[in-house]
């Protein structure tokens, strides 16, 4: 079972990574067949006539656009390290060019010397004979992509078994990529002798299967629709349509190179497709994206509560933009695909008969992506000569889209599904695009402005980091069109699929130790982020380990936590809710003594960092224009140091997910802090900013849809840590007037601390901490000597190896004068 398991692992790896050189494919077309069009008299009259300056620049463009396509070999080359290479991807990517170079090569020479004993002829001039191709100058064995796939695989297992090998001081120059090459030189040769000696049988399986294929009509051309939608689930579809979209097993050079070359043709015959091109067929996996996700969605919607409409449209409008144009079916599929198999099915089935039917009535072409690919690869080119059967093909989608309609709503009726907008426990808007993630793009920064998008990447980089068990617990990442794949080391701490959605992406699949994280079209900028948070970059600084600062390291001074309320300056809890709102959450800001002696002992070469349990959006911006070097607020779940995060740990959306039934049955008022504020959760709260009705409701609101910490009344934070199944997760801190706050249980003063000392220079000074109450007990913990403020509790008292004076009496500068600091 476990080998099985680790077989799919690397196929899935396989199958992600053959995806990067494919992502070219689509713009390279569209542009190849604005050329083609561009040099048509039919279409543009005069302007293409041999010769005209529009002509010239057109041919050149054209030229140009055929690069991906006349260099596929080249490209699976170079593009499978990036996704396969577990070290230094880039540098192995080089070496997998080179090696096939080297493999061409060899090839080239044992045809020459061996040909005739092979079947082959070595044609005498550079051009392509049968069985031979010319891979940039070199008449070598035609091997698809199967040769360029085999020699990157073969250099990427070389290059993560020796890259980092050892060797001798005197072999130096002979280590890291010139060990690769150099094991890998002869590598390539074996696969190359391999290769041509089951040239003629390779040949000759390809040759009958093609024929095979060929000969399968609309119901092969059905099959072959349904088992590329039934194995998206796994990942596992483009193994299947990629020999055939882009290699030699339906047609030489594949579906997409012949067509778009075969353009000029086509446009120009009144001949059916289906005659000139009837391999072309195999492409119809894009009619169930135009016609059936967006019936489906429509079902979704008319099924739905009337209440819950508003806001279910506002997740299925760009998710039918994203099938409809784009061809990216993820946004829609994984809004039932997991939650409801039965439905799933039934969508890889009725995919696969209107493909059959379009077949069946010969309609074939690029129709594999959305309407922006098919507009380029058919439409505008073959409007003129086979608007009949595009009219037909029109007729045939929307026919099948009220199939699509009324099937998918008879059986959500009848069976009562609770597809999106029909669930129990979801009661606005707000809740549902924290279960879908829909609202993540809009999240917004503390000044109301949309934050930018490489913000939005890289938050939701690191929540899918800490959701799959944290970087200790991944192995290693690769990723395709829409999904991020994580094998990771212990797939029993990964979080749920619902918690994943709650952070903003599209879904999860867990096979085995693989992780599939559905991330949806901007894979590859959070695959970016992802690589930097587990520090794959050169360069890179974690944001949980070593600082990102070089310019604190230099400094050797002493160091000072000073805690706010009750130590740097106090504020009556009473007197502050008879404040504006507006200032009603803002701690209160130290006095010009206790100020100036901050000043003082930075001045001196110190660091002083501000450690506090309140949210930083509610520190005092007069506080804040004091020389902190960092900041650790929100119990030690949030830490900046100099400008940049070290360290950001909120509850998990698993955790909030468990809390919320016993939060929202309460009859008392639960305050959620995040970092761009606080947000109040009654039964009867205002519809209005900073209040919510539900958890759900609460959190959407908090930035990055994170909480760190919830105040509630003593009594219930009793209850919930009398339940096993919470205590041992969650830290509880009991603060004035009954009001105890938890946070998750690595989120301490401690905790918080300690990731500032970790990244910081080791031969700093002596650490100080100044606290007045229970939480600060963490950071007495954390610093070499711990000040208790004067109005401080007796067991903190206790624990402290100094007692200062009280916040009345200034006892922050009592202590800094005492130890000699200012």
């Amino acid at each position: 079972m476990v080998e099985r398991q680790n077989m799919l692992q690397k196929i899935q790896r396989f199958g992600g990574a053959m995806f990067a050189p494919a992502m070219l494919f689509s713009i390279s077309g569209l542009m190849v067949g604005i050329s083609a069009l561009a040099t048509t008299v039919d279409i543009v009259g005069d302007l293409a006539v041999y010769g005209t300056p529009w002509y010239v620049f057109w041919t050149i463009i054209q030229r140009g656009s055929w690069t991906v396509f006349k260099r596929l070999p080249l490209l699976f080359a170079v593009a499978l390290p990036i996704g396969l290479a577990q070290k230094q991807p880039a540098r192995c990517c080089l070496e997998a060019l080179v090696a096939y170079f080297a493999y061409c090569f060899f090839l080239s020479e044992i045809i020459k010397l061996s040909g005739d004993n092979l079947g082959l002829k070595y044609p005498s001039s550079l051009t392509p004979a049968s069985g031979i191709t010319v891979i940039d100058g070199i008449k070598t064995l035609d091997t698809g992509i199967i040769g360029p796939l085999a020699v990157s695989a073969t250099v990427v297992a070389i290059h993560d078994r020796f890259y980092d090998a050892k060797v001798p001081d005197w072999l130096g120059t002979f280590s890291g990529s010139s060990l690769v090459y150099l094991i890998s030189f002869f590598a390539v040769f074996a696969l190359a002798a391999i290769s041509a000696a089951i040239v003629p049988f390779a040949y000759a399986v390809t040759e009958t299967l093609r024929h095979a294929l060929a000969g399968v009509g609309p119901f092969g051309v059905g099959i072959f629709v349904f088992l590329e939608r039934a194995l998206e689930p796994m990942g596992l579809h483009h193994l299947l349509y990629m020999p055939i979209y882009y290699d030699n097993l339906v047609i030489h050079d594949g579906i997409y190179a012949t067509w778009t070359n075969l353009l000029p043709i086509l446009s120009h015959s009144t001949r059916p497709l289906n005659e000139l091109a009837p391999w072309a067929g195999f492409t119809a996996t894009g009619w169930g994206k135009l016609f059936g996700l967006p019936a489906i969605a429509a079902a979704f919607y008319f099924t739905a509560k009337p209440e819950r409409r508003a806001g279910l449209k506002v997740i299925l409008l760009p998710a039918i933009v994203a099938s409809v144009v784009c061809g990216v079916t993820e946004p829609l599929e994984f809004l039932f695909m997991f939650t409801y198999p039965g439905l799933f099915l039934l969508y890889a089935v009725l995919s696969s008969c209107l493909a059959m039917t379009m077949n069946f009535f010969g309609i074939v072409g690029i129709f594999s992506g959305g309407l922006m690919e098919m507009t380029a690869f058919n439409f505008i080119p073959l409007m003129r000569m086979h608007a009949g059967s595009y009219l037909l093909a029109l007729g045939i989608g929307l026919a099948f889209s009220l199939i699509f309609f009324v099937s998918f709503r008879a059986l959500i009726l009848v069976y009562d599904l609770k597809t999106p907008g029909r669930e129990d426990h979801v009661s606005n808007r707000a809740a549902i695009d924290r279960l879908t993630g829909s609202g993540f793009a809009k999240e917004q920064s503390p000044n109301g402005e949309v934050s930018i998008q490489s913000d939005q990447d890289h938050v939701l980089a690191e929540r899918v980091i800490q959701l799959l068990g944290g970087v200790g617990n991944i192995v290693g990442a690769t990723n395709c069109a829409t999904r991020l794949r994580v094998e990771v080391a212990d797939p029993s701490i990964v979080a749920d699929n619902a918690s994943f959605v709650a952070v903003g992406a599209k879904g999860l699949i867990i096979t085995g130790k693989t992780a599939q994280v559905i991330i949806g079209i901007s894979v590859p900028r959070v695959k970016e982020h992802f690589d930097q948070i587990m520090g794959l970059e050169p360069g890179f600084v974690p944001t949980t380990s070593a600082s990102p600062s070089a310019s604190a390291a230099h400094k050797r001074g002493d160091i000072c936590f000073f805690d706010i309320d009750g130590t740097l300056a106090w504020q009556d809890p009473r007197v502050a809710q008879e404040l504006p709102e507006s200032e009603r959450d803002l701690s209160p800001y130290p006095n010009e003594a206790v100020s100036q002696a901050i000043r003082d002992f930075v001045a001196k070469g110190n660091m002083a960092f501000i450690c506090t349990g309140r949210t930083l959006s509610c520190i005092h911006p007069k506080l804040l224009e004091l020389p902190w070097t960092g900041i650790v607020c929100l119990a030690g779940g949030y830490v900046e140091l100099e400008g940049h995060v070290i360290r950001d740990l909120a509850m998990t959306p698993g955790m909030l997910q468990r809390l919320a039934p016993i939060l929202e049955q309460s009859d008392e008022v639960i305050r959620f802090e995040g970092l761009n504020g606080v947000v109040r959760m009654s039964a009867d709260a205002p519809d209005a900013p900073g209040y919510a009705r539900t958890v759900g409701d609460a959190i959407t609101q908090l930035q990055h849809y994170s909480a760190y910490k919830i105040l509630m009344s003593t009594s219930l934070a009793n209850r919930i840590a009398q339940d096993q199944a919470f205590e041992p997760l969650l830290c509880f801190n009991e603060l004035e007037l009954e009001v105890t706050e938890i946070s998750p249980r690595e989120c301490t003063k401690r905790e918080g601390i300690q990731s500032v000392l970790d990244a910081l220079d080791p031969h700093h000074g002596t650490v100080y901490g100044i606290g007045d109450a229970s939480n600060d007990v963490s950071l007495m913990n954390a610093v070499d000597v711990g000040i208790a403020m004067g109005n401080a509790p007796d067991f903190l008292k206790e624990k402290a190896d100094y007692v200062t004076g009280s916040i009345d009496h200034d006892g922050v500068v009592t202590a800094l004068e005492h130890f000699g600091l200012i």
